[in-house]
């Protein structure tokens, strides 16, 4: 009888150890979650596509919380003040913002905002501001200057598309950079400007 007592005893010491174990663990575990979870922090992403040149406004911006101990300081705080800062390489939907990518002098590209009224069938279908974009002159009736399809210059970036209208056209503002402005201009005086997407 005393044997069997014992034996329960043990039993009873054994579980309780066990769920003191378990209880330890779970403690371990809570606090280790807790810890990592303190290590995350906010920084920018994209809300939209942006391309070199592009001026950041308040709607391309989005807050995500993201666990970056080592390489946050590559990225942009979410503290940062950067509307108005200008995009200097590519960044896609939903990308963190680089601070590589970002600079906060508005000339540091050296680019010119130019609008180019078009035909909407010079225009692809669904273009959108941040597309990088390859420009052509094509030669009309009285065009002098070229006599058939010229590129301009090739991966320049969409800044704005306006609301196209009854008039069949549309405006598009591109970034042009200083050096190629002069001959963009002189395209736009006696050629018809068509728009293709670029392939990068």
């Amino acid at each position: 009888m005393q044997m069997k007592l014992n034996k329960l005893e043990l039993l009873k010491n054994s579980r309780f150890a066990m769920g003191l174990a378990l209880l330890i663990l779970a403690l371990g575990a809570g606090s280790l979650i807790a810890k990592e979870a303190n290590r995350t922090v906010y920084v920018w992403a994209s809300a939209t596509e942006l391309a070199p040149g592009n001026i950041i406004s308040a709607d391309d911006l989005q807050q995500v919380s993201v666990l970056l101990p080592e390489s946050a300081k590559s990225y942009i705080s979410a503290t940062a003040q950067v509307v108005g800062a200008v995009v200097t390489h590519r960044i896609g939907v939903g990308e963190l913002l680089p601070v590589s990518a970002i600079s906060l002098e508005p000339n540091s590209l050296d680019q010119r905002a130019v609008p180019l009224t078009l035909e909407l069938t010079d225009i692809p279908i669904g273009l959108t501001r941040g597309e990088v974009i390859d420009l052509y002159a094509v030669p009309n009736l009285t065009q002098k200057s070229i006599t058939e399809p010229a590129l301009i210059i090739e991966q320049i970036t969409v800044a704005a598309v306006s609301d196209k209208n009854n008039s069949g056209k549309a405006v598009v503002v591109v970034n042009l950079p200083q050096s190629i402005l002069l001959t963009a201009l002189t395209h736009l005086s006696d050629s018809r400007l068509l728009i293709v997407r670029s392939h990068y």
